[in-house]
């Protein structure tokens, strides 16, 4: 979900679209025009493509709205959410933080498919209100694949099982029984991979039962669950195994910076050919830390400007940089590391950039925890 297309940013929050939400629209557009000619006979194919295609944008505008409240609630617990990003398989919230307790895990989880059972009930409404004056059939017909489509949605979600809506239910009764986050993630994400192999069985059994498509589709789901579901206990074994870290232990102490009036020209030559590193802290000549230039900045200007370009003018600011202060406990701050930010979190004090952490960092620590665990005794903690 890299290469995606942002459609803008609400209140901070950066919406992205990826590519394949054309070939999801396309999909259900193409199923629905050749459907309603069936339930609502009579009117011209460009009618019915029209038709499609206006239904499939609800849908996804539907599943925006799915993601937007699980982030709607998230930061009512105090959790940012950066970004949303809509992609073949539905959307992706993604949160800056972690539930602080399992009510608030659970509200998260389930806001979405709440949201998307009240979207069905409207959609039902307006059917039967259509269905009721006869007017329009053929709206009739979409407004009740919409009722369907959410609900399904809704219900597909619930499944318990993470990544799903209904695994982080499922994590927050079992964080709520034992006490232990940890091991309540653990048993989501297992839980998503006993979900994800009844999806590709029942998938075999459809397209040996003559069910192509369904059959190919269904198992296509349960695949990507089920890489989504061992993606989730790697991470939750990661950020396990970062328990107890501080940031200072990790960055990269005294980071070289740069003065925001140097020009961008400058910066390369003087710095960028010369050095191994990627991304510098932007300094005010009073010494505060002011921005981030990275090489995703410096390749936007064109080589022409890039004289009377000033690292001030193209520098990702202050107020957008991924920022944590020494004594953080780093699981707490790794999900900042994102590209908007330039993958970099800068370690600030008195707003003076004392060290950058790197997923390169991370990615260290985390083996080194894992190496060092690795043939402990079993005991108090190590068990």
């Amino acid at each position: 979900m890299e290469h995606g297309v942002a459609l803008g940013r609400m209140r901070g929050l950066t919406v992205t679209v990826h590519w394949s939400v054309v070939v999801i629209v396309w999909l259900f557009a193409w199923s629905l025009a050749s459907t309603l000619p069936g339930s609502a006979p009579g009117y011209p194919d460009a009618v019915y493509w029209v038709a499609g295609f206006c239904g499939a944008a609800l849908f996804a505008a539907g599943l925006l709205a799915h993601e937007l409240a699980h982030a709607v609630v998230a930061r009512r617990s105090g959790i940012p959410v950066p970004e949303i990003t809509l992609w073949l398989f539905g959307g992706v919230a993604r949160l800056a933080g972690e539930a602080k307790t399992p009510r608030d895990e659970f509200r998260m989880a389930a806001a979405g498919p709440a949201l998307s059972l009240a979207l069905s009930a409207v959609f039902a409404a307006v059917a039967a209100g259509l269905a009721g004056t006869g007017i329009s059939p053929l709206a009739t017909e979409v407004a009740a694949w919409l009722a369907a489509a959410n609900a399904v949605l809704a219900v597909f979600n619930l499944l318990p099982g993470a990544p799903l809506d209904g695994g982080r239910i499922l994590r927050a009764y079992l964080w709520h029984r034992h006490g232990d986050p940890v091991r309540a993630a653990i048993g989501a994400a297992r839980a998503g991979r006993v979900v994800a192999y009844l999806l590709i069985g029942l998938g075999l059994v459809e397209f040996l039962l003559g069910s192509l498509i369904g059959g190919a589709w269904l198992a296509f789901i349960g695949w990507f669950l089920l890489t989504a579901a061992r993606d989730e206990n790697a991470a939750v074994r990661a950020r396990a195994s970062l328990a107890g870290v501080r940031v200072a232990a990790v960055m990269t102490p005294n980071p070289r910076t740069v003065p925001e009036s140097l020009s961008v020209q400058r910066f390369i030559d003087d710095h960028l050919l010369g050095d191994r590193h990627s991304a510098y802290p932007v300094t005010h000549p009073d010494g505060t830390c002011t921005g981030l230039v990275t090489l995703a900045q410096v390749r936007v200007v064109p080589p022409v400007e890039r004289d009377t370009t000033r690292l001030a003018d193209i520098a990702i600011p202050r107020n957008r940089m991924a920022t944590a202060d020494p004594g953080e406990p780093l699981v707490e701050v790794v999900q900042r590391l994102d590209r908007s930010t330039g993958n970099r979190i800068v370690v600030m004090a008195a707003d003076r950039a004392i060290g950058v952490v790197t997923a390169a960092d991370v990615a260290r620590m985390i083996d080194v925890r894992n190496l060092a665990a690795v043939g402990q005794p079993a005991g108090p903690g190590n068990g």
